[in-house]
């Protein structure tokens, strides 16, 4: 008789795998933060057969989001189409969990605003990812991109968790985890989260571990990093003693997720962040997700779990965002109000946004995957309003492709607010004198970083891939030559990926604007460009 119980609810159990499902109406229960909605425990009718019912759940898996209304003129994108996605799959399974693998709070056009008389700094995609129903979240570098009082008022303000394996607090002295404050509490960030799962026919419950690494790419003084492989290691040994399931949510490079997956083999699935093109890899059986950035695109990971046997099975699908999905209205509200907040505020900073400064007859290529990888006529147009804005000759000029945050294409009629859109962190330009052999070092560091943030756009240089050689303003590079260059503030203070021997103690001179000079454009590297697609279009 028990062996043909067994039978029969392991079919039943076949048969709601494959898409038969029970209807049970009755109350959600959340558990684990928003975004963790469970379904209620029913009493299973055979006492003891339970072990062999499998328990199946789902993760929605969304990174590097930091524009929350839609891109390419409303075609992908969107958190307001995510919303409506979410509602779906909580239809197909109760058993949902929302995260986001780091990089929400900076950068956006938004974000750098003031609103009621204090900058935004990511306080409109908290109150989106509240309303959509985000769990659980990593740390991503950009979350230090704002101040340490501002990333406590974000933290206050959010709803989801916050799990910090590897990033710790530091002040006056003390290290202690990030928290979120109520009422006088403090709950800290966890190393370690656990997601509790019942079987809604009985039996015992199974547990999801998470553990996190973040990379320490984004130093500050205020910011901890311990090693991101140590502390997963030490996470994951914990969460291997009483956890069903094993997953990694990090926000690292794509070869320092396979290196972690090599160390921590029983993880099922790493959701990482930081790469802003969707990938899916494997290192053994660990697989290794990264969807596209803005929303373009979420994982969705499904997930069956097998008592009897203790393994799991995992079938991943990648979804684009698009306008296919409808805006679910709570969350489109929020948006719109947010989007009429950016409309406000950005015609105090240039005098007419909406004026249309340029003509682009050929799309201008802005995309992430395309400027960190490739010059883009976008990067040049940039790069030659740098150098426009010189108060002497210059022989070039060059930035971090990694400033440029649209994620899209301009093209037809450009307007001031694309310009401010395209570089949301603006900074100030600098005219710097150096030798051609610290030129040459800067360059080669800049095609070393293809693929990342650091790899560089400019004007006034050629690349000579097939002799791995360099041409400035025309002429073969001369290591022994004085060159005068324009570059970006963040590349001139030494904070881009190899090269941070790029600074002040290897130049001959430099000079910016000075404080307060509304009329110098080296002020800011949006104004310089705008000025310069005016002239272009004369």
């Amino acid at each position: 008789m028990k062996n043909s119980s067994t039978f029969y609810w392991k079919s039943l159990a076949a048969m709601l795998v494959s898409g038969v499902f029970l209807t049970i109406t009755a109350c959600s229960t959340l558990m684990g933060g928003m975004g963790t909605d469970q379904p209620p425990v029913v009493d299973y009718p055979y006492p003891g057969e339970e072990n062999f019912t499998p328990i199946s759940f789902n993760i929605m898996q969304l990174n590097d989001v930091y524009e929350i209304a839609p891109l390419e003129k409303g075609k992908v994108g969107g958190m307001a189409r995510v919303a409506t996605f979410r509602n779906q799959l909580l239809e197909e399974n109760y058993n949902l969990m929302t995260v986001l693998a780091g990089d929400f709070l900076s950068p956006s056009l938004l974000g750098t605003m003031k609103y009621e008389g204090k900058s935004i700094k990511g306080r409109q995609m908290v109150e989106v990812m509240n309303a959509l129903g985000v769990g659980l979240v990593a740390f991503g570098n950009h979350e230090f991109d704002v101040k340490e009082a501002e990333l406590q008022e974000r933290m206050n303000e959010s709803y989801f968790d916050w799990l910090g394996t590897n990033v710790l607090h530091q002040k006056g002295g003390k290290i202690e985890p990030f928290y979120k404050e109520s009422y006088d509490y403090k709950y800290f960030a966890p190393e370690t989260y656990v997601w509790e799962i019942e079987n809604i026919y009985g039996g015992k419950p199974i547990r999801v571990g998470f553990y996190s690494a973040t990379i320490n790419s984004n130093e500050q003084p205020w910011v901890y990093y311990e090693d991101p492989y140590a502390e997963a290691t030490k996470a994951y040994l914990e969460l291997v003693q009483n956890c069903n399931v094993i997953i990694g949510l990090t926000h690292l490079e794509l070869g320092q997720d396979m290196k972690l997956a090599a160390l921590l083999p029983k993880t099922a699935l790493i959701m990482g962040g930081h790469e802003h093109e969707n990938s899916l890899d494997s290192i053994g059986n660990v697989v290794i997700a990264k969807a596209d950035a803005n929303v373009k695109s979420v994982w969705v990971h499904r997930f069956t779990y097998y008592p009897d046997t203790k393994t799991t099975s995992l079938a991943s699908e990648l979804v684009p965002i698009t306008d296919a999905f409808s805006s679910e209205p709570v969350v489109d509200e929020i948006v719109q109000r947010w989007q009429a907040v950016l409309t406000q505020q950005i015609s105090q900073i240039v005098d007419d946004p909406d004026e249309v400064i340029y003509q682009a007859k050929t799309p201008l290529d802005g995309f992430e995957k395309s400027v960190r990888n490739k010059q883009t006529n976008l990067g040049g147009i940039i790069a030659a309003g740098m150098a426009a804005s010189a108060k002497k000759p210059v022989d070039a000029a060059f930035f971090n492709g990694g400033s440029i945050r649209l994620d899209d294409q301009l093209s037809g009629d450009i307007t001031a607010v694309d310009v401010f859109r395209a570089l949301p962190f603006g900074g100030g330009l600098y005219e710097v004198e150096l030798k051609g052999s610290i030129l040459k070092k800067a360059l080669n560091a800049g095609i070393e970083n293809t693929g990342l943030g650091g790899y560089l756009q400019w004007h006034g240089i050629e690349y000579l891939a097939a002799s791995k050689s360099w041409k400035i303003a025309g002429k073969p590079l001369n290591e022994g030559k004085t060159y005068r260059i324009v570059v970006s503030q963040y590349v001139f203070e030494g904070k881009e990926s190899r090269l941070d021997f790029f600074n002040q103690k290897n130049f001959l001179s430099w000079e910016t604007a000075k404080e307060g000079d509304p009329k110098d454009l080296r002020g800011d590297i949006r104004k310089a460009v705008v000025s310069y697609l005016k002239q272009a279009r004369q």
